[in-house]
């Protein structure tokens, strides 16, 4: 008995290219959403389209901490405000930063007293064009945009032992937050994300440097 699909007709002809438009449709669908999916993750997946969740403040933490929130790491004393006020070093004045698990977002005034005390490892994460044109003293330049296709890199980077602090241009850039998961996500620990970035940076008077080298030219 003929079959529906092949009885040569008109309307068994279109009822058939329908079904085959509706299964590639699917399939595209399906291909396209396991790759945003798979976009947070730096070892895999398309990165565009990917906005990782708001982050923390280190003032935000505290309590949560103090609850001793599971999303934390190391429970914070009840009666501390701002976890960078724990187990300050004599060894050169900068206080501990806890270890919670994911990027937390520091204000200025920690990202200078860390620079001052060399107590941080930071992180750019613009374009290598605009890191040459200015950047922070220091700063070891990682685009974002690069090392997501080559996360070898990001394993291989070595904060020697500090707190990471990471930036970009500020205001709507989302290369650091990026670049903040993305480290967490390959082990790194201690990340701190300076939302205000290289603007806040540069017009608060600060040192700056120009070149493609964490020193400048």
């Amino acid at each position: 008995m003929d079959r529906w699909w092949s009885d040569g007709t008109e309307t068994g002809s279109r009822l058939w290219q329908g079904i085959v438009a509706i299964a590639a449709t699917g399939c595209l669908l399906g291909v396209a959403q396991n790759a945003l999916v798979r976009s947070g993750n730096p070892k895999g997946g398309l990165a565009w389209g990917y906005t990782p969740p708001k982050l923390d403040s280190l003032e935000d933490i505290a309590p949560a901490a103090a609850d001793g929130n599971p999303g934390t790491s190391s429970p914070l004393p009840p009666d501390m405000n701002d976890p960078l006020q724990l187990g300050a070093s004599a060894a050169n004045g900068v206080t501990d930063i806890p270890d919670v698990g994911r990027p937390i977002q520091i204000q200025i005034s920690k990202v200078k007293a860390l620079f001052d005390a060399k107590a941080g490892t930071i992180v750019d994460a613009r374009e290598p064009v605009d890191y040459k044109e200015g950047h922070i003293p220091g700063a070891i330049n990682l685009p974002y945009d690069e090392v997501v296709t080559d996360p070898e890199r990001l394993e291989k980077f070595d904060p020697e032992g500090k707190p990471i602090i990471v930036y970009c241009g500020g205001g709507t850039c989302e290369l650091s937050m990026n670049l903040g998961f993305a480290l967490v996500n390959a082990g790194k620990k201690k990340v701190l994300v300076f939302m205000g970035g290289w603007p806040e940076w540069s017009t608060s008077g600060y040192p700056i440097a120009k070149g493609a080298t964490p020193e400048g030219a």
